[in-house]
């Protein structure tokens, strides 16, 4: 069930026990993908999960904009601070205590928010003001194969579920995210490493591909749902 889809009646007839927040990010992706890559397969994950789990879950709005500072030299970047991030997912996670809610899974589509939903979901399980235990969940870690930036497995996602937005996929100027040296930080942006923005080769990129990775996903979370019971 889609929250935003439905009226507060079906939701209170169907008490729904978990939430799943789709997480995203609204950043650049290389010159081929949309700036909204994170958001829109964080939320399709999200999405198809929900209809292949027996849990009853609800699909909140995804939440569109992330940490992404390091992507801002790059035109259609936004980006929030890692404290307004906690605030506002905070709030609306806790906006399901003392209803049918158990449960809930911030779905990440977006490696830059990890640190900060893992350290809000301990924060909001932990304390004695809610009634709910948060878990976060990212869908680069389900996938055995590296996920790059704008690369060949996230590229072929786009291909799957969104043909229509991918441009020709390109080449990264960058094989990997190289920002660490020698166990430092050398480079804070990612023009710095990828003058293009993406990082790997996505010309080898196929909806095939994409929807493997996809269902991977996708079972991966369903799986990790029933776990949580």
């Amino acid at each position: 069930m889609q929250l935003e889809r439905s009226s507060w009646t079906v939701i209170d007839e169907a008490a729904p026990t978990t939430a799943l927040v789709p997480v995203g990010s609204t950043e650049q992706h290389g010159p081929h993908a949309p700036v909204g890559t994170d958001t829109t397969v964080a939320n399709e994950i999200a999405v198809a999960a929900d209809g292949e789990t027996d849990r009853e879950t609800v699909v909140v709005p995804p939440i569109p904009v992330g940490v992404a500072p390091y992507h801002g030299r790059f035109p259609g970047t936004l980006s929030v601070s890692p404290e307004t991030l906690r605030r506002y997912v905070r709030d609306v996670v806790t906006s399901f205590s003392g209803t049918s809610v158990e449960t809930v899974v911030l779905v990440n589509g977006h490696g830059g928010n990890g640190g900060t939903l893992s350290h809000l979901s301990r924060e909001v399980t932990a304390s004695d003001s809610t009634d709910l235990d948060v878990y976060p969940w990212e869908w680069m870690r389900a996938i055995e194969d590296h996920v790059g930036h704008a690369g060949e497995i996230e590229t072929s996602v786009l291909l799957y579920l969104c043909p229509e937005d991918v441009g020709e996929p390109v080449d990264g100027d960058a094989a990997e995210w190289d920002t660490v040296v020698d166990g430092g930080v050398v480079r804070h942006f990612t023009d710095e490493f990828s003058e293009n923005g993406a990082v790997g080769d996505a010309t080898g990129a196929t909806a095939e591909q994409g929807e493997q990775a996809f269902e991977t996903a996708v079972d991966s979370l369903v799986s990790y749902l029933e776990r949580l019971e």
